[in-house]
């Protein structure tokens, strides 16, 4: 078997390294010879055949794309002739601890700033400088779910900080903008004075919903930030005789938080996709996904179905999905490294199992089906795969013949598939985060180059 490397910058192999160790046959054996077989029937009484199914694709912008308490808000945006533009938006209380000893009467106010903790990055043009605002909401953030498409009112028009910078793509960056002197001013006198507003965490929320902070999608550059100690702002003081600042930090440490998402689609590659849960099929050669926004690609996997059903007394020896190559993309605007393939309903959701877990292709060699109680079966899910993408070809790909094996011959139920950007969640490397949550990052392929390669024998 031919094995091939594949090379992935430090972030991506980081966060993806479960999954490389998983698909061994990724990009690897694509015709019989490299599986020790021939395509010459008549030389035995094993014959050889190998089946290419193109499969159709739609989108789908996610229903209920919950992203309240990701623990990442995504702040920015980006400008493109498929996607349109897309702005999104960060939402957050702010957080204090309550029994902290606060600053005394004569305290002597220094600075405040707010800083910014951003964990990842994506954009273009990171010569020029990119610049971000923070902002006062003047409503609430409830103890409530929100969605990529809830909003909430804020001071637009005013600051409470904002910074233009020239940020360094794959490393770490911690942003500080000086805040605005009234609202120093306003907190470090309340703090001074014992000011009932600082007496609790619901007073303070009461007197200061939180904060919102925003980009220019024009820049063609969005953020994740990581919420806790190292987003929100630090009062700096002293008293006579010291030689050091002592800090007093409100920030979103412990604080409900969620991203919005504003996408202006008309004109654009995606002007069809109007409502969320249903699915599209795009006019034009090319399909795209993008996370934050929540758009999803669907595969319409009957053709694979229609396939198994005229097959008798044959045994499966490689099956692959490939998706790609995808169109290029700027240098530090790289796709997520991961596909998970779940199972989709008609209804255009991801499809659950009795117990309500979410079902997706299983790992290569694994269990795909198991039995209920009352002696059903029903889909695994507790080893998840994906398609990898190889940076050199461009290309999503893995092998699923255990998966279309369950189909065949287990009884797994048979679904559509959807492609979403995550990292697959296993028994030793559970997966809580979602990644499609935490970024606007995308990809786009010619919906042309979404195949199944099938190499099966079949006995006389």
């Amino acid at each position: 078997m031919k094995v091939i490397t594949t090379s992935t910058p430090t972030w991506q192999a980081k966060i993806f390294g479960i999954l490389l160790s998983v698909i061994l046959f990724t990009g690897a054996c694509s015709d019989p010879s490299e599986i020790g077989l021939v395509l010459d029937p008549d030389s035995n009484q094993i014959g050889v055949f190998y089946e290419e199914i193109p499969l159709s694709s739609y989108l789908v912008l996610a229903d209920s794309f919950n992203t309240t308490s990701q623990g990442r808000m995504v702040v920015g945006g980006d400008q493109s002739d498929l996607f349109g533009t897309t702005q999104s938006i960060g939402y957050s209380r702010l957080s204090f601890n309550p029994n902290g000893i606060p600053p005394e009467e004569e305290a002597i106010f220094d600075s405040a700033i707010f800083t910014m903790n951003v964990v990842d990055l994506i954009g273009e043009n990171f010569d020029e400088e990119k610049t971000f605002s923070v902002h006062r909401l003047t409503e609430p953030i409830l103890d409530t779910a929100y969605y990529n498409f809830s909003r909430l009112e804020f001071e637009e028009e005013a600051n409470i900080a904002s910074g233009s910078f020239l940020l360094e793509p794959d490393t770490a960056n911690l942003l500080r903008m000086q805040v605005n002197p009234e609202l120093s001013a306003d907190f470090f006198n309340k703090l001074k004075s014992d000011d009932p507003v600082f007496d609790n965490i619901f007073a303070f929320r009461d007197y200061f919903p939180g904060i919102v902070i925003t980009g220019e999608p024009e820049q063609n550059t969005s953020l994740s930030l990581a919420t806790g100690s190292g987003t929100g702002m630090t009062l700096y003081y002293h008293y006579d005789g010291d030689t050091v600042s002592t800090a007093y930090p409100i920030n979103t440490i412990q604080s409900r938080h969620f991203t919005g998402v504003i996408s202006e689609r008309q004109g654009s590659g995606i002007d069809a996709v109007a409502e969320r849960g249903e699915a599209y099929e795009v006019t034009g050669d090319l399909l795209g996904v993008k996370a934050g926004l929540g758009l999803m690609a669907k595969l319409d996997m009957s053709p694979l179905h229609d396939f198994l059903d005229t097959l008798e007394n044959i045994t499966f020896n490689q099956i692959m999905l490939e998706v790609g190559p995808i169109e290029t993309y700027p240098e530090f605007k790289a796709p997520y490294n991961a596909l998970v393939m779940y199972f989709a309903t008609a209804d255009n959701k991801i499809y659950r199992r009795f117990d309500g877990a979410e079902v997706a292709i299983q790992a290569e060699g694994g269990s795909h089906t198991g039995l209920d109680q009352q002696g059903n079966v029903v889909p695994t899910t507790n080893n998840q795969t994906g398609l990898a993408f190889n940076t050199e070809n461009r290309v999503y790909a893995n092998q699923i013949t255990s998966y279309v094996n369950a189909l065949y011959r287990s009884g797994l139920v048979r679904t559509d598939l959807f492609l979403y950007p995550n990292t697959p969640s296993t028994e030793r490397a559970p997966v809580t985060a979602d990644a499609f949550k935490r970024s606007l990052r995308e990809f786009v392929v010619d919906k042309n180059n979404i195949k199944l390669k099938i190499y099966y024998t079949k006995i006389r």
